[in-house]
């Protein structure tokens, strides 16, 4: 498969997965997962980037490059909070809410306020600002390649699975 066709493939399923899944979870009962999956997100097309560097190197760089400000420049910040609310069930150096948007990045208590819907737009803009620059870029077709061809990795796909039934037949 052509480079070109990869990136469609792995840009159609991320979309699918996490910006189309995410939303799903914008709610009361959700937000706190809202976070951890926009967070691995960032994860996932971070190893697209550099796929030869570690988790925190590849994050960090990640959204200092692609996510909006204020939070490039706390992309320090941003480890922090996945490592916490991913291994330790806490909202880590940040304040986390939903459905209060009129407050995302306010300080308060000396902590930056995340609103989990904001949060998530800013993932939908570095996703976009990545792929679009993906497209047009060389040395990230590189790396892009590498991470797809690496066999410990691949590209993810969900989705149904056909399987044989005794009789020939597929269920």
């Amino acid at each position: 498969m052509r480079t070109e066709e990869q990136i469609e493939v792995v840009h159609a399923n991320f979309s699918r997965i996490y910006l189309g899944g995410i939303p799903g979870i914008l709610n009361d009962e959700g937000a706190f997962l809202s976070f951890i999956c926009s967070l691995t997100a960032t994860e996932a097309l971070d190893g697209f980037l550099e796929p030869d560097s570690g988790n925190g190197a590849r994050f960090r760089s990640f959204v200092g490059r692609y996510f909006p400000e204020p939070l490039r420049s706390r992309a320090d910040d941003l480890w922090k909070l996945r490592n916490a609310a991913v291994h330790g069930f806490s909202p880590g150096p940040f304040i986390l809410t939903n459905h209060n948007g009129h407050l995302h990045l306010r300080q308060r208590e000396d902590r930056l306020i995340l609103n989990a819907e904001d949060f998530f737009a800013m993932l939908v803009l570095a996703a976009r600002n990545y792929f679009d620059e993906l497209r047009k870029d060389e040395a990230l077709k590189s790396a892009f390649r590498e991470r797809v061809s690496d066999p410990d990795t691949g590209v993810m796909v969900v989705g149904p699975i056909v399987v044989p039934l005794n009789d020939g037949s597929a269920a």
